[in-house]
């Protein structure tokens, strides 16, 4: 299944090094959270012990450079906030590169979502709880520093789930309906994606089988339409250009609603992806369009050979110049 095991190898490769612990969130982030409604969310996420969360001031006193907005992390299917295993390595190494250019935790925040189990990744889609609770952790990010807008890095699943953040509106899901609140409007200054599936996956198609993963749902999943074609196992879903007669295909209605809003998602909008990709595979194409670029991006930042792992932890540095100088290295 796509978006949910890496390569072991490389991983093995990070966590051999010294790994810095970053998380769990500050005590006084953590007190903040409780005395204003929010210790309900479980931010900390200590069952995933250090690397379940990250962010916050040491104390009051801290003092706060309010020259750099907040940056919040959304990481991918079964990864976590920081590293915690073979598989989820988390953003431990662009906080670590941040931090290493001047910024501090008190800039820098994630929570973990889900679980790291890779095996009930197929199981997992854009639910109405976890949604609701991203957009709480924004909301008590921005609450908790003062900030005025904000910076958002998101990789794979994380790239959809922090747009519907963003976005707000209604979810129809297998726990319910709920409406996640009013678009955030210009509140978020930059939005990178990395490695998302906005149009779909094509290892979704499928439906004809009658077999499909929750993960693949045509409601609030990952599905990329297959009505263009009778036989949907013949390879058109990757190609590019879009095949002809095939318009107005219908995929996801979640992200159909996510690609057809009116409402921009951030004042500048970046999108990065492989080439090479092992787990979206098909060079990134579904149905005529690069599924991981973001609609109306400002610009793109397009690897030839990194994996979907690769993506996120060797472009720190590409990270941290687009939500600084708002272009593409």
């Amino acid at each position: 299944m796509l978006l949910l095991v890496p390569s072991i190898l490389l991983i093995s490769t990070v966590l051999s090094q010294d790994i810095p612990e970053y998380g769990p969130i500050s005590a006084n982030f953590d007190a903040w959270l409780d005395r204003n409604g929010y210790g309900k969310y479980d931010y900390a996420r200590l069952d995933l012990g250090t690397a379940g969360s990250f962010g916050g001031m040491s104390s009051d006193m801290e003092y706060f450079d309010t020259s750099k907005d907040p940056v919040i992390f959304f990481h991918g299917n079964s990864d976590a906030a920081l590293t915690a295993n073979n598989f989820s390595t988390g953003w431990t190494t662009t906080v670590q590169y941040f931090l290493n250019q001047g910024y501090t935790l008190g800039h820098l925040y994630g929570t973990s979502w889900g679980n790291t189990n890779t095996t009930a990744a197929v199981e997992r889609d854009h639910d109405c709880v976890t949604v609701f609770r991203l957009r709480k952790f924004v909301e008590a990010v921005m609450d908790y520093t003062g900030a005025k807008q904000i910076n958002i890095i998101s990789h794979s699943m994380g790239v959809t789930l922090a747009r519907k953040v963003i976005l707000g509106g209604y979810i129809n899901a297998d726990d319910g309906s709920c409406n996640i609140g009013k678009p955030l409007g210009n509140k978020v200054r930059v939005i990178l994606g990395i490695a998302g599936a906005n149009f779909g996956l094509c290892a979704c198609v499928g439906h004809w089988l009658g077999v499909t993963w929750p993960t693949c749902n045509d409601d609030n999943g990952l599905w990329p339409g297959e009505t263009c074609y009778p036989n949907p196992m013949n390879g058109q879903c990757a190609a590019s250009p879009l095949p002809s007669p095939c318009n107005g295909l219908t995929y996801s209605k979640f992200l159909m609603d996510l690609n057809n809003s009116r409402f921009k998602p951030a004042q500048h909008i970046f999108s990065m992806w492989s080439m090479g990709d092992d787990l979206i595979g098909d060079g990134n194409m579904v149905w005529g369009r690069p599924t991981s670029e973001i609609p109306f991006s400002d610009s793109n930042k397009i690897y030839k050979n990194y994996t979907h792992m690769e993506t996120k932890l060797n472009t720190a540095a590409d990270q941290f110049h687009i939500i600084t100088q708002l272009t593409i290295p």
